[in-house]
């Protein structure tokens, strides 16, 4: 894979057009692609970690198999790497199989919506309501969360509440707890 020095959003949509352009089950692309998430290089796991989110907000499940590498990695990431987390973090909610996957995955989530820097709050609320539709028993809890944060001060927050809150609502009725 690979990642220009500037990753601008052309950028982003390129790659997520040609990684979803390979025929499945794309192992060579995925394996890339860990392997930059992987990367001790911070802006080339930011960049790998966007892919990630792009292509599993595409084709949820895309990561399955590296579901557990996408949760262990957004717990060793720090705020020095704060888009990346919240890339991994978004990503990972869209690529959970297990409801150990969904239980461990959803206490990370938890904290991060506590972070101080707005951005992880919004991708925290935005990744805990992709998790909601997969696990019934977080339904409620997020359902709170997110019709609190239609009232935050912080735009960014009243945002990915008016955008995830009917996701959520939508699976309510799809698949009731």
């Amino acid at each position: 894979m690979w990642i220009p020095r500037g990753w601008k959003e052309a950028d982003s949509v390129a790659a997520t057009r040609d990684f979803l352009r390979r025929k499945p089950p794309r192992r060579a692309a995925t394996r890339d692609l860990v392997k930059e998430l992987l990367s001790p290089e911070p802006s080339a796991r930011r960049c790998a970690a966007d892919l990630a989110r792009s292509v599993s907000a595409r084709e949820p499940g895309v990561l399955k198999n590296y579901a557990d590498v996408l949760i262990d990695l957004m717990s060793e990431l720090g705020d020095d790497q704060w888009q990346a987390h919240g890339y991994i973090a978004m990503a990972a909610a869209l690529n959970t199989a297990t409801p150990a996957q969904r239980k461990r995955l959803a206490g990370l989530l938890r904290a991060m919506a506590e972070a101080q820097r707005v951005g992880l709050r919004a991708m925290a609320l935005e990744a805990l309501a992709n998790l909601a539709v997969a696990d019934a028993s977080l339904r409620e809890e997020v359902l709170t969360l997110l019709e609190n944060a239609r009232g935050d001060p912080v735009c960014a927050m009243r945002s990915r509440a008016r955008r995830m809150l009917p996701v959520l609502l939508m699976a309510s009725e799809k698949r009731p707890g």
